[in-house]
């Protein structure tokens, strides 16, 4: 067991706030506050905290007092942990949206060209040539219509999350 785990259970014993703290980045410290509000040594781990407050109600209630005494700096840390998530993500995101390598910043362009050039050659260069045009299913249009308009999507997902933290970072 975890800090990390050890918050999901106090957050289902209905402590959601120091369940929440100790989900975070900052876990150990706030674990370490809990053990020192049960009694514990500085140097408790996450399975000796969940045991004393399995094995003792009244812990819990000591939790409470603890998580309503510190709820401002418990608070800060849930929401710390939860931005420092977000702009992991966001880190993803931005860092997909450069690309590390020529294919991955041009697929895009790349599919698109490969289903138009496919559609001239079948409809427009086989017909000059005399040659006969073969018969394409109709799922296979769908096929890369679906594929483009994924990645269209996609695309423009990952512009617009650019463009806000282009505003975030100017409102800063």
């Amino acid at each position: 067991m975890d800090w990390k785990a050890l918050g999901k259970t106090l957050a289902g014993l209905g402590l959601p706030i120091l369940g929440g703290a100790m989900g975070g980045p900052a876990g150990a410290l706030f674990g370490k506050m809990a053990a020192g509000a049960l009694g514990l040594s500085a140097d408790a781990t996450p399975e000796q905290v969940a045991t004393a407050v399995n094995t003792n109600p009244d812990n819990v209630a000591k939790l409470l007092e603890l998580q309503n005494t510190h709820q401002e700096v418990l608070v800060k840390a849930a929401y710390e942990a939860e931005t420092a998530a977000i702009q992991a993500v966001n880190a993803t995101l931005q860092a997909d949206a450069r690309g590390d390598s020529w294919l991955q910043k041009n697929h895009h362009a790349i599919e698109s060209l490969t289903a138009t050039l496919m559609v001239v050659g079948i409809y427009f260069v086989l017909p000059l040539l005399k040659i006969p045009v073969p018969t394409v299913p109709e799922f296979a249009f769908m096929m890369l219509g679906a594929i483009l308009g994924v990645t269209a999507w996609k695309h423009g997902v990952v512009n617009q999350t650019i463009a806000q933290n282009q505003v975030d970072a100017q409102a800063k």
